[in-house]
C-alpha cells in the first residue's frame, strides 16, 4: 500500500477548497424567488409578487389614478403581472418610475435609480390634477420622501422594488392598504 507524504494530503486538500470556491451560484433567472401574478385583494385584481416572506398586493386595479386601456381591470392585471415576470427574470425591474409615450404619463421600470425607463411601458397615468410623483405613489399606497425640497419634488420618483417588497415605504392611509391577498386559485 502506497503512504502519501504531508505534502501531499495538504495539495489535494488545497485544489479541492480551490476547486470547491470557484462554484458559480445561480443566476437570478434560474433562482428566481419573487413570482408576479395577477390574483385578489379584497375583491378587486391585484397584481401580487410571490416573495419568500410571503404575497405583497403591488397594484390594485380599481386606482382612480389608472387610465383605462380599454380593457377591463382582470386582463390589465393579467398582462402587467406577466410582463413585470418578464422584466424581473431578464433583470430589467429594480425600479418604478414614470415617463412620457405619445403625449401620456405612462408608468414603467428602470434598472437603476435616475435611470430612463426600459422596455414597454407598464399602463398609462391618470394625474387627476396631481403629479405623476403623487400619482405612482398613490398606486403603490405608499410615500416615498424626496430628496428635493417640497417646492422642487415634481420631480420623477423611483420606487424600489426591494425596498417595497421588503416594506420599507411608509404606507399611505390605513394599514388595510397592504392587506393580504386572497388566496384562491394561484399559480405557484
Amino acid at each position: 500500500m502506497k503512504k502519501f507524504s504531508e505534502a501531499q494530503i495538504y495539495s489535494a486538500l488545497a485544489i479541492a477548497l480551490l476547486s470547491a470556491s470557484t462554484i458559480t451560484p445561480p443566476s437570478r433567472a434560474q433562482s428566481s424567488t419573487t413570482n408576479f401574478f395577477c390574483g385578489s385583494s379584497n375583491g378587486v385584481p391585484a397584481t401580487i409578487a410571490r416573495t419568500p416572506q410571503g404575497e405583497v398586493p403591488m397594484i390594485l386595479w380599481n386606482s382612480p389614478n389608472l387610465v383605462s386601456s380599454g380593457d377591463t381591470p382582470q386582463k390589465s392585471c393579467e398582462e402587467v403581472s406577466s410582463r413585470l415576470q418578464t422584466y424581473y427574470n431578464n433583470g430589467t425591474l429594480k425600479y418604478f418610475t414614470t415617463g412620457f409615450r405619445n403625449g401620456q404619463t405612462v408608468v414603467c421600470v428602470a434598472q437603476e435609480e435616475n435611470g430612463s425607463c426600459s422596455g414597454e411601458p407598464l399602463f398609462a397615468l391618470n394625474s387627476n390634477g396631481s403629479t405623476p410623483r403623487d400619482s405612482l405613489q398613490r398606486i403603490f399606497r405608499i410615500r416615498v420622501a424626496s430628496a428635493a425640497p417640497i417646492s422642487e419634488s415634481t420631480q420623477p420618483v423611483y420606487i424600489s422594488l426591494d425596498k417595497f417588497l421588503n416594506g420599507q415605504y411608509t404606507p399611505m392611509g390605513s394599514a388595510s392598504n397592504r392587506s393580504k391577498p386572497e388566496n384562491s386559485d394561484r399559480p405557484q
